[in-house]
């Protein structure tokens, strides 16, 4: 299912949002890079490329997953990067809605699974996942907004 937008996929998943550091990269680029759990991870920005300065950030990661099966042998989360832009990993199945799942990859993010994928899996199931790219990220907002700038913080001679 493709959302509705993305404020909508923002207010459905925030309670799912990832705790990721955000790179710096060319003003106006539509290419993210994260560090997520200790993955670099190379992700299509889908709200504004202008309003995600480098540092700290909660971001949703929006994968389609291209392969997620049940993993009884899972032996806790793990969050990789088999190839550029692409995700793999394990995870415990958090939430379910359609064809979207929250998982705990040591990070949360979002599968998109093909249909009908996992649905006799109940939540709490360990699960293995791989996600081809594009992978696609939402930067949430800060819950305190930062104080506004003065202009002495650009000023180096200071």
């Amino acid at each position: 299912m493709i959302e509705d937008g993305p404020e909508s996929t923002m207010q459905r998943w925030q309670a799912h949002a990832a705790e990721a550091t955000l790179f710096a990269r060319p003003e106006g680029s539509p290419l993210l890079e994260a560090e997520v759990a200790g993955a670099c991870l190379q992700l299509l920005e889908r709200t504004n490329p202008y309003g995600a300065p480098p540092g700290p950030a909660r971001i949703l990661v929006d994968a389609e997953a291209t392969v997620a099966e049940v993993a009884p042998d899972a032996e806790g989360p793990e969050l990789r990067v088999p190839r550029r832009g692409a995700v793999a990993g394990v995870g415990r199945l958090l939430e379910r809605d359609g064809d979207v799942v929250a998982v705990d990859a040591g990070a949360p993010l979002l599968l998109r699974l093909a249909d009908g994928a996992l649905s006799e899996a109940p939540l709490g199931t360990w699960i293995r996942f791989e996600a081809a790219p594009p992978l696609h990220a939402f930067v949430l907002p800060p819950a305190v907004p930062p104080p506004p700038l003065t202009g002495r913080e650009v000023d180096e001679a200071v």
